[in-house]
């Protein structure tokens, strides 16, 4: 099994911060879940990253980009698999953002 490495961009890091102060306007305890969620996700990447779909014609330097669902599908993890390294690009809030992707 490859052992797999996880860099997560500036904006992803800022998406997160977002959605987790979004929530924290509505419960600090329901924040600090859906941060553990969110890290706890990114991390089981390491082991499975091909698990979750290709998004159908997003390529980026011919690597395709992947979505993966968290809390109920509320969120989206976007990110590409390129040899051991796992970028992860943005954490959507798919109810806030209608585009899907900012990539």
């Amino acid at each position: 099994m490859n052992a797999y490495k996880i860099a997560i961009t500036q904006r992803a890091f800022s998406d997160i911060n977002e959605c987790v102060l979004f929530v924290s306007n509505v419960s600090k305890e329901a924040a600090k879940v859906l941060y553990t969620e969110i890290i706890s996700s990114i991390n089981s990447l390491k082991t499975f990253p091909n698990a979750y779909p290709n998004i159908e014609g997003l390529v980026i330097g011919g690597i395709n980009i992947k979505r993966m669902p968290i809390h109920h599908g509320r969120y989206l993890i976007i990110y590409k698999v390129e040899g051991d390294l796992i970028t992860i690009y943005d954490v959507i809030d798919s109810r806030k953002d209608s585009s899907i992707l900012k990539v």
